[in-house]
């Protein structure tokens, strides 16, 4: 019999069981619940009987700081204000709130996500923490459910894998390998799968490049993006996870019910075009359709990272915003700005005339601000471009901050290894 894939063995570790196999329903023990707006489930939770029980405080973490820089109306403000509330009343130990930033980064950055472990968050990228080869995966309003029992069920899946070979060719990064795996593999090419990633070159990322391809599984139709742990995922969690952890590896003889290989030395810099992550072509192509760009985006879960930050100003430096063009930059999390400042390109993207951003999830959400007029295009380094993310408007292109930066040096979207 062959053997299992990590994401089996996490299951059954958690579940208490030898072993489990794909179709097996399994009730696992949650170890960490990620919630951006906990408005949305405090109401069931009471009903429910949560203002009597919570299984562990410790393992809930409020990230009100997520979708909110800074409240946009009384309801975004009161809405905060019941939840710092409901966290003081209820003992949750765990509250990040506005300007803090992205709550899928800080699960990270803080040390709530450990190898070996299963992760539920009320938010469709939950996918994320598979970076860290932990089991993550999306819930919605069963996480009131499982703040009560501290379990949750799930139906095992199996797996599919990619494997990436090779380093890419210059201005191709992270974003661009990512997209293009997303081309290959499709919408629902892993529709309901542990979908793998492996190969030297996810092996030479750090982390946060790594949060990348995790995070985009979900547009795949995975319900986990797992990567297996190495030396780079030890030190990242060297003296942030503050409990033990099991590094949890694919068996030598498992079988992955289907596998995808790439030679990263052959991606082009690729863009997703509206209206879904999906539609992805090369940026040499688009270029030749002299689309105008009326705002760039560098920040979100995929593309606020201070390599991002660096590979944005490797192509801005030494040349000016094009006067059509808004440049917005978003900081991740408040780590990341701390790291940005100590490195100058907070002043960087200011003498540029930049508009500089308190951490959070930026213009990927009508939360706050950097909504577009009708007619208006952007082009950011966030993960979903679907009708209405930025309100009504001209289309929405996802890109690597390499494209971002060339494209708001041009006012258009425009191939970057021009600039290299």
């Amino acid at each position: 019999m062959a053997g299992h894939s990590a994401t089996e063995k996490i299951l059954a570790l958690r579940s208490g069981k030898k072993e489990v196999f794909p179709g097996d329903v399994v009730v696992c023990d949650v170890d960490g619940i990620f919630v951006h707006s906990p408005w949305f489930f405090l109401s069931y939770w009471k009903e429910i009987g949560g203002v009597k029980r919570c299984f562990d405080p410790d393992k809930l973490i409020l990230g009100l700081g997520h979708h909110v820089c800074l409240p946009a109306d009384n309801r975004y403000a009161n809405d905060l204000l019941e939840a710092r509330k409901a966290a003081e009343k209820y003992g949750f130990k765990h509250l990040y709130d506005m300007g803090t930033g992205n709550g899928h980064i800080i699960m990270l950055e803080k040390g709530h996500v450990r190898s070996g472990y299963v992760y539920v968050g009320a938010d469709s990228h939950s996918t994320i923490y598979g970076a860290l080869g932990a089991f993550g995966t999306p819930t919605s309003y069963e996480v009131a459910e499982i703040l009560l029992s501290g379990k949750a069920w799930f139906k095992v899946p199996s797996t599919v894998r990619v494997t990436m070979e090779a380093q890419p060719m210059k201005g191709v990064c992270a974003r661009d390998v990512a997209q293009y795996v997303l081309a290959t593999v499709g919408a629902d090419g892993a529709l309901m799968k542990s979908l793998d990633f492996s190969g030297s070159y996810i092996h030479s990322l750090s982390i946060y490049q790594r949060m990348i391809f995790s995070l985009l599984s979900v547009e795949m139709g995975a319900i986990t993006g797992f990567i297996e742990p190495d030396e780079i995922t030890r030190k990242f969690m060297d003296g942030r996870v503050r409990n033990p952890y099991e590094i949890v590896y694919n068996d030598p003889d498992c079988v992955f019910e289907k596998e995808w290989f790439v030679d990263v030395s052959k991606v082009e810099p690729m863009i997703a075009c509206p209206p879904r992550p999906a539609l992805t072509e090369r940026v040499a192509d688009i270029e030749k359709k002299d689309i105008k760009v009326h705002q760039a985006y560098i920040g979100g879960c995929t593309g606020s990272s201070v390599e991002d930050f660096e590979m944005a100003a490797e192509i801005l430096r030494g040349r000016s915003i094009h006067p059509d063009t808004r440049l917005i930059i978003v900081p991740g999390t408040q780590d990341i700005l701390k790291d940005m400042q100590r490195k100058g390109l907070i002043e960087f993207f200011t003498e540029l005339g930049a508009i500089i951003s308190p951490p959070y999830c930026g213009p990927c959400q009508l939360c706050c601000y950097g909504h577009l007029g009708e007619e208006e295009v952007m082009i950011g380094t966030h993960p979903r471009n679907q009708p209405g993310r930025a309100g009504v408007n001209g289309g929405i292109y996802l890109a690597s901050p390499y494209t971002v930066a060339a494209s708001a040096i041009c006012g258009k979207i425009t191939d970057p290894r021009r600039f290299l």
